[in-house]
């Protein structure tokens, strides 16, 4: 099967180790692995020039934005300047551009040899791929990893939902062949927007069981970071604040009474880490904790098989809660001992008592109790860290999400080949 993969969210950087990144290369590589020939077709391959690229080994067409799509934003920007006003509009703006320039250039490139299918990452004004799909004659399926206006409302810009982005968003899932969402909570999103519930299929995040297994300790890793065989609890993740970091330092203080010589590992990075990092040297916690900042994501296996307890500190949203954690699944894959709180696909995916403990997202004295549980009780924190390894490489890896993917995409291919 050939398939065109296509992100077109201008906040994406493919070959970087953004959460939404490591989404798009995990499928991709699946359906490398599985015989099928794709091409990636990005705007954003780094977030800057300093990063190390991860590999990927497909064809990636970097189509970034025109010149004239940069000239017109640069120019309401500055117009904005000059009110001495800052606006969403310029972001906006380069935003619909660019979905133009990019349905132009996958017309082009592909007119010829065109896809058996385009698959497409649904993004903040993403008609790119229902456009070329259409132009090209072949199935687009979507996959909608979140809310997306609902999530940029209420985590970033704090603004009523802009009529035409949710146009936008409506009338690409509509014509999308099939839709896969990342959790139930995401498939009632999607229905609600009118598509038939037949058409949507549910498809929560996975590992690389060849990467993110269990295996031993790597003493190199432990000097890397200066841990000396004391007890880690540690995270990956970013500073968005739905991932809940702001509950990290308040867990080592309640931790550290019992267990004084605890070590916190955060692994990731953000535009939230400065004040992470302050809130640690303001409590005096700092001797107790490592930041590492952003590490290529082949790496994390190595950090999270450190992890004597491996926590998602979620907070109780004021939304359901639609994510799909990816941290969730890497940590079972390397057989560490979870604490997570009672939330949406969490409590589907982890079994308190069988595969990781869960508690209460209210509740951060349940939260320390959890953790306190699995740094005193070694022989439980290995039972279930061994069972949510099993429980993981059955049933949730990107292999089993492509193939799945493909099997429904056959049919789509089928019918459109014999279509007038």
């Amino acid at each position: 099967m050939r398939i065109l993969y296509v992100c077109s969210d201008l906040g994406i950087p493919v070959l970087g180790n953004r959460g939404g990144s490591v989404h798009v290369r995990s499928l991709v590589n699946a359906f490398r692995r599985a015989g099928h020939s794709v091409v990636l077709a990005s705007p954003l391959l780094t977030k800057s020039s300093w990063e190390r690229p991860a590999r990927l080994e497909v064809p990636v067409l970097h189509l970034a934005p025109s010149a004239l799509t940069d000239s017109a934003s640069r120019s309401v920007d500055a117009f904005a300047a000059t009110l001495g006003v800052t606006s969403p509009l310029p972001d906006e703006l380069r935003r619909i551009l660019y979905n133009r320039d990019l349905a132009e250039a996958l017309r082009g490139r592909f007119r010829d040899a065109p896809p058996d299918i385009i698959y497409e990452r649904c993004a903040i004004y993403g008609t790119a791929g229902a456009v070329a799909a259409e132009a090209l004659g072949v199935p687009l399926l979507l996959e909608v990893n979140a809310p997306l206006l609902l999530e940029d409302r209420i985590y970033r810009r704090g603004e009523g939902a802009n009529e035409l982005a949710a146009a936008a968003e409506r009338w690409t899932i509509t014509r999308a062949s099939a839709v896969f969402v990342v959790s139930a909570a995401v498939r009632a999103y999607v229905v609600s927007l009118g598509v038939a519930e037949e058409r949507v299929h549910s498809v929560p995040n996975g590992i690389d069981a060849q990467a993110f297994r269990p295996g031993p300790r790597a003493p190199a890793v432990r000097a890397r970071w200066d841990l000396d065989g004391e007890p880690v609890v540690g995270f990956v993740g970013g500073y968005q604040p739905w991932h809940g970091i702001d509950a990290l330092p308040a867990l080592l203080e309640r931790l550290l009474p019992r267990h004084p010589d605890v070590r916190l590992v955060v692994v990731g990075d953000g535009r939230g880490r400065r004040e992470f990092e302050r809130q640690i040297e303001s409590r005096g916690l700092a001797a107790h904790v490592r930041v590492t900042g952003a590490v290529p994501h082949e790496d994390v296996p190595a950090l999270i098989r450190e992890f004597d307890v491996a926590v998602a500190p979620y907070p109780p949203p004021t939304h359901d809660f639609y994510f799909s954690p990816l941290k969730l699944f890497e940590y079972m894959g390397c057989a560490a001992a979870i604490a997570a709180p009672r939330l949406g696909q969490i409590e589907e995916v982890l079994h308190h008592g069988e595969t990781g403990l869960l508690y209460s997202p209210s509740d951060p004295a349940a939260f320390a109790d959890a953790c306190d549980r699995l740094l005193s009780d070694r022989a439980l924190a290995r039972r279930l860290g061994v069972a949510a390894a099993a429980e993981v490489r059955d049933k949730y890896t990107w292999d089993r999400n492509a193939a799945r993917i493909t099997q429904i995409a056959e049919p789509l291919i089928a019918k459109r080949a014999v279509a007038p």
